[in-house]
This record gives structure tokens, sequence and C-alpha cells, in this order.
């Protein structure tokens, strides 16, 4: 627009220094213009007034174009941010009904935004409100729908995931996590799903196979999940070729297998699940020689032997250097009693109570009292046990 109007402004003076310069010569002289049979004749000042009118009226019709053209521009702008401003309404109004759990609304205020650019949050949304009015399937659909949109992906991608395990489908959950990017695999939310679908299909061996590069992603959860595998595949191996067979499967285990607490206990589980007990005890006194393992203590109770020496005399050594430990406490009563032993059964639950009140061991205390035919303690250790937590 500025450079129109400074070649047209140029113009002009050239135009009116010709008319000046015939004013001053006093020449006024003469122009002849044939076109197409026309003929103009005019004098050179003539032809100046006429090309300074014909500029004149091309500034005006480029100024009424752009006049023209910005408000079109501003009204569109508006109109645009009015339409901006319906959708962000919906959006919130969404939200704020599913905070008040008016879901119907919900439903309603997203519906009218479903195809917008809101990367994908009002997708997830109305997802979630989807699955309170009971319609998973239209759910379903509105995550693959944000899985497609970059910035909720991963969200809607988990939310895929979650749905298969709930409906009891880790063979589809695997199928998906297949399909997935490498990043997205890579995701500590992800690794947690993954390593539930693998345990879900029963396929311990990828199971454990993958848990020690995921040992980071999983966190706490890696002892229960390494357990869980072995346990899944020891159960296996022992329905299948016997308990003898199990023995010789984990001693040809590599030592970082049988150094791995999660993996003893599986092992042990198992040996007592077979009703190895006698091997189970060794296990457990081998394993924990030089202090007791929180995976493992458990299962001392477990073991139901006459004479459980090598338990005993484990519990009993650690007990010299803790003896108010309410765990190695129960722990000892519980192997006392399956040993039949009920006078030193009593005497460490009854201390285990008064430190601990454990619900396990005021019910095994009650059985004791009620096999002593002390009735009435019996049913007062029941009651007593009735109100711990877990009853």
């Amino acid at each position: 627009m500025k450079s129109f109007i400074r070649i047209c402004m140029i113009f002009v003076i050239l135009l009116i220094m010709l008319v000046v310069s015939a004013m001053i010569f006093d020449d006024r002289g003469y122009v002849f213009i044939e076109f197409n049979g026309y003929a103009i004749e005019m004098n050179v000042m003539s032809l100046a007034i006429s090309l300074i009118l014909v500029f004149i009226t091309l500034l005006l019709f480029n100024w009424i174009i752009n006049l023209s053209f910005n408000a079109t521009s501003t009204s569109r702008a508006w109109f645009g941010n009015f339409g901006s401003r319906k959708k962000q309404k919906a959006f919130r109004s969404g939200l704020l009904a599913m905070a008040e759990n008016d879901y119907p609304q919900a439903r309603n205020a997203f519906a009218k935004i479903e195809n917008d650019d809101f990367d994908g949050i009002n997708l997830l949304a109305a997802a979630q409100v989807e699955l309170q009015l009971g319609e998973p399937q239209k759910a379903k659909a509105l995550w693959h729908k944000a899985a497609a949109i970059s910035s909720s992906s991963l969200a809607a991608n988990q939310c895929l995931l979650r749905d298969a395990l709930q409906q009891g489908q880790p063979d589809n959950a695997l199928e998906l996590i297949a399909n997935l990017p490498e990043k997205q695999r890579n995701q500590a939310l992800i690794i947690k799903l993954w390593a539930q679908a693998l345990a879900e299909a029963g396929k311990w061996q990828v199971l454990k196979d993958k848990l020690p590069s995921w040992k980071k992603s999983l966190g706490p959860d890696y002892d229960l999940m390494m357990q869980q595998a072995s346990k899944g595949q020891f159960a296996e191996i022992a329905s299948k070729e016997g308990g003898t067979k199990l023995i010789e499967n984990w001693l040809a285990s590599s030592r970082s297998v049988r150094k791995d607490p999660a993996q003893q206990a599986a092992y042990i589980q198992q040996l007592i699940d077979q009703g190895m007990h006698s091997e189970a005890e060794k296990a457990l006194v081998e394993y924990q020689k030089s202090a007791p393992h929180a995976l493992l203590i458990p299962l001392f109770k477990q073991i139901k032997l006459p004479n459980p020496n090598g338990a005993l005399k484990k519990l009993e050594g650690w007990l010299k250097y803790d003896e108010n430990n309410v765990e190695l406490l129960s722990t000892l009563g519980h192997v006392a009693y399956h040993a039949n032993d009920l006078i030193l059964a009593e005497k460490v639950l009854s201390k285990a109570i008064k430190l601990g009140h454990k619900q396990e061991d005021l019910r095994l205390m009650a059985t004791i009292k009620e096999a002593q035919q002390d009735n009435l303690q019996a049913l007062a250790l029941f009651k007593q046990s009735m109100a711990q937590p877990g009853a």
C-alpha cells in the first residue's frame, strides 16, 4: 500500500513538473493518440490533468478495497474469537459437571467439542464420563481417538491397557503394547501394566526375562513381580514333573537367580505347596544365614514338622539380639505350635500379643487355650481378634 502511494506521488510530481514546464515555455504541445480506430487529440496540459484525475481515482479505489478487506478480517477474527469462547465455555462446563457428578450434563458439554483441538483432554474426560454412565464401548472409542493425538497418546493408551486388564483380556493388552511406539513402551507406567499383563497371561518365563531390565521402573513392585513370576513358573514345573524336578531345576539355575530373595521365596513357597516341608525348612535356614529377610520370614509360619530344629535354632538365635521383635516372636510361636510344642508357643505368643496385638497371633493363642480346655480365655481372645484390622 505504502509503495503504491509513493509511486503515485512520484508520477503526480512528474506530471506537475510537465505542466509547469509547458507554462514556463508557453508551449502547450500537442498529443495525438490513435487506438483501434479511435483518435484522441489534446494538448499536454489536458493530458496531465487527465492523468492526475486517473491516479486520484485509482488511489481512492485502492483505499476502498483495503478498507473493505480490513473490515472483513476484523469481523472474521471477532466471529472466530466468539466461537473459541463458546468452545472454552463448553469445556469448562463439562469439567464442572464431572466434578459435580452430573454426568449426563458433562456428556452433552463434551459432545459439542469432541472434534475440536483441546490436546485430547476433552476426549479423555468424555471417555471417563461414558464409563460413569455405563458405556465402556463408547469410552474405548474415545480413548482410541485420543491415542491418535500426540499430546494425549500416552494417557489414552494407558487407559486402553487398564481397561483390557480389568476385562480379563491380558492377551489384548499385550497386543496393544506391541503396537505402541518404543518411547511409550519404555515409560514406567506402561512397564508396570506390561508386567501385569504378562503375569495374568501366565507368560512366566517372558516376565522373568524382562524383569531385570525393569527393576528401576517397577521400584518396590519388583520383588513382588519376580516372586509372582517365579512362583508361577515353579508351580508349572511342579504340576507337570513333580517336586523332585522342581528342586533339580532350582539347583540348575544361575547363582544370581538362587541369590534373589524374591525367587527364593517363590521356590520355598512351592516346596511347601508340594508338602515338602523339610526341604523348605532347610532352604529357609540356608538363605538367611546372616539376617532375617522380610520376604522369607513369613514362610516359617507355614512349616509343619515334628522337629523343626533348624528353624527353631535360627529364630531363637535372632531373638537373642532382638528379643522384642514382634514378627520374630510371632513366627517362633507358629513354628512351635505346628511342632506341637504348646508351652513354647504360648510363651512367645503371649509376649508377641503384649507387644503387637496381631490378629493371627490372637487367633492362634485362642486355639491353644481351647486345646487346654480354657474356653473362657479362648472366647475372649477370639473376640479380641475380631476387633483387629483384617478381621
